[in-house]
């Protein structure tokens, strides 16, 4: 069901063409784009750091 994606070497892991097809037939275009976007913006936030600036912005902690 799924197509080889297993990298000896993941910095310069290739997934051939014939994988991608079958990934795109298997997938919806939503998901697909997902995985297959290289340039995704991710960020990463903690919850106790938000909390933290929440009090010190309403004054509990001036």
């Amino acid at each position: 069901m799924f197509p080889p994606l297993c990298f000896v070497n993941v910095t310069s892991g290739i997934v051939p063409d014939d994988s991608k097809q079958i990934m795109k037939d298997n997938l919806s275009n939503e998901d697909y784009e997902l995985i297959s976007e290289s340039n995704t913006n991710v960020k990463i936030k903690f919850k106790i750091v938000e909390v933290l600036q929440n009090f010190t912005i309403s004054g509990i902690f001036m």
